[in-house]
């Protein structure tokens, strides 16, 4: 069964011409803006949305990029710094002992006293001060000299390549005679070890 649509077309256009020009320039343009308003809100709006975010992200890539760049252009100066703090923490290593190398210490110790002509009565260790990382590990002391041996033995401590602080020095004259003074120094030694992780 067909359905036929009966419609004369010049029959509605005779009738649309006789609409007042206003009115139908009113339709026309509330058309016109319908067609804009939808093809803002269904396709223009969301093509910017979408544009603004794929930008951002271009953005974000493009600076991942550079900073990506810029690391790789510098691995040999990244390398090279880390060399130098290997090497630091070597030589701080050096500096502060550890535990099996105290005996070593001492015997640098009296061979510097050795060397240079003063006699060290004794060492005698004292308890640990322990510290955030390093403990302080100090010696009680007492040598025997005359004046500029002493002072040579102060100065070759000094010069070890462990860091060994003297402090709270008594100087008391030992022996004297026409010839010679003999000096008798006590005092602290102090040194330094790092702290291993279980025991910081």
């Amino acid at each position: 069964m067909a359905l036929e649509l009966n419609i004369d077309f010049d029959e509605k256009l005779e009738q649309l011409a006789k609409v007042p020009k206003a009115i139908r320039l009113a339709v026309v343009s509330a058309l016109l803006v319908a067609i804009a308003a939808g093809y803002w809100f269904l396709s223009y709006q969301p093509i910017q949305e979408e544009r603004s975010i794929l930008t951002a992200r271009a953005h974000e890539l493009q600076r991942n990029l550079n900073n990506a760049r810029s690391i790789a252009n510098n691995v040999a100066g990244f390398e090279a710094e880390v060399a130098g703090l290997e090497r630091d923490l070597d030589l701080a290593l050096k500096q502060l002992p550890n535990r099996k190398q105290f005996e070593d210490l001492l015997q640098d110790i009296s061979t510097a006293g050795k060397k240079v002509g003063v006699t060290i009565k004794s060492i005698d260790r004292d308890d640990e001060v322990r510290r955030d990382f390093y403990a302080e590990v100090p010696f009680k002391i007492e040598i025997e000299g005359s004046y500029h041996d002493l002072a040579r033995f102060f100065e070759m401590v000094a010069s070890l390549p462990r860091i060994v602080n003297m402090g709270g020095l008594d100087i008391k004259v030992a022996d004297e005679s026409r010839q010679t003074t003999t000096l008798r120094v006590t005092g602290m030694a102090t040194t330094f070890r790092f702290l291993s992780s279980d025991e910081a």
